[in-house]
């Protein structure tokens, strides 16, 4: 008895096994015609599953299966989606996006590229936070606000040399950290995390530095390779 009873327990946990393994494989839709951002948002998903112990596998969104045998990610920034909810404005908001479970599938549907980037941020955070994909999820959000963004100062306390107030031209003497792309690419990554989509720089004369007008070529105070 006690030999069959340890056949079964270890037929049962290898069946479990089997199950977890199943729900470690998880499809995502791709699309190669999808834009810079959504496929931006896509690798923060794949990045999240890949963390928390998950095999992704991409798919042409052809050969989408209406019963998946494993967690199947559909990701769509088309306006009128079938998956759309009736009640889900929020998705059909600039910047909305929906996400929701049907039939297996999970659905992550946007009007907008910028909405579905959101989308993919916000369920790849789902993930990183429960450690797990979300097997059912219905989540809809949008922000509140049209412009949201940084300020950056490109001032000083003090005036140049030679120079009144806003004479400031933005060269790596002057303003050194304004040519650090590492310190750049943690502003966007911080402007991403906080879903922000606008960069303000407080200058009082950028045309020294940053815009070539045709009627006003001198008015720019750095050379061509600084421009």
């Amino acid at each position: 008895m006690s030999k069959f009873l340890n056949i079964f327990f270890l037929l049962l946990y290898i069946n479990t096994l089997t199950v977890s393994a199943q729900h470690k494989n998880i499809y995502i839709v791709y699309d190669e015609n999808n834009s810079a951002r959504i496929k931006f948002g896509i690798e923060k998903i794949e990045q999240a599953l890949k963390k928390n112990n998950y095999k992704v596998s991409f798919v042409n969104h052809l050969n989408l299966l209406s019963k998946p045998k494993r967690p199947l990610i559909y990701i769509s920034s088309a306006q009128n989606h079938k998956f759309i909810t009736k009640d889900s404005r929020v998705a059909q908001s600039k910047e909305g996006f929906e996400i929701n479970t049907e039939f297996g599938i999970t659905h992550k549907i946007s009007k907008s590229e910028s909405g579905a980037l959101y989308g993919c941020l916000q369920l790849a955070e789902q993930i990183n936070q429960h450690k797990k994909f979300p097997i059912n999820i219905n989540i809809a959000d949008a922000p509140e606000m049209v412009l949201r963004g940084q300020c950056i100062g490109l001032q000083k306390s003090t005036y140049l040399l030679g120079r009144n107030v806003y004479e400031y031209p933005y060269t790596p003497e002057t303003f050194p950290w304004f040519y650090n792309k590492k310190l750049w690419l943690q502003v966007l990554d911080s402007m991403l995390n906080n879903r922000m989509n606008s960069l303000y720089l407080w200058n009082g004369h950028p045309f020294a530095s940053l815009v070539k007008l045709k009627d006003y070529p001198y008015a720019v105070e750095v050379d061509d390779a600084i421009f």
